[in-house]
């Protein structure tokens, strides 16, 4: 069942992006707001696991941003994460940078070990996710709830998060803080 709910949002956004060109549509246009219809029904069928492959998806298909040439400007996201339920994705090791998942629920995400350098985490809910040894350099946290955050060896150089909300999460000598903090 979650491969197959996993399988049609594939289909359903590659159909979007090669037929019906989802990476040129723009804020409001129906094609982007269909795709995010299929997403937003698929995430809450699928378990934490098939999330975060679906997450894998968007971000290798350059849906919710990217850096993809080092010399180029980041790509902007072509669908916008806000009120997706992330809750309890798992997609440890992975290469999030410049992804853009502002005001979405990742609470209780396994993103140990991820790079999610430069991310847009504004206003995230990342209560109890476990983001150890993670690569979070300059990603926004402006406003995210990290309460409870597991964040052991964790890298936050100039990453934008404030003393208060490092108070709230776990936060160990091995944890690379900002040079502000």
């Amino acid at each position: 069942m979650q491969q197959a709910v996993l399988y049609k949002l594939i289909d359903a956004i590659s159909d979007l992006v090669c037929h019906h060109r989802l990476h040129a549509a723009v804020k409001g246009d129906a094609v982007q707001a269909l795709a995010r219809a299929h997403l937003f029904v698929a995430l809450r069928q699928l378990d934490g696991l098939h999330k975060g492959l679906a997450l894998q998806f968007l971000y290798e298909a350059n849906l919710i941003g990217a850096h993809v040439v080092a010399d180029s400007e980041p790509l902007a996201p072509v669908l916008a994460l806000n009120g997706a339920d992330l809750r309890g994705m798992v997609l440890p090791q992975s290469n999030l940078g410049w992804a853009h998942l502002a005001v979405s629920d990742l609470s209780r995400a396994d993103l140990r070990d991820a790079c999610l350098i430069r991310a847009n985490l504004y206003a995230v809910d990342l209560v109890d996710a476990d983001l150890a040894n993670a690569n979070l350099c300059g990603a926004n946290l402006f406003m995210a709830d990290i309460t409870g955050a597991n964040l052991d060896g964790a890298d936050l150089r100039s990453a934008f998060v404030s003393p208060a909300q490092l108070a709230a999460a776990k936060v160990t000598s091995a944890t690379r803080l900002p040079d502000s903090v």
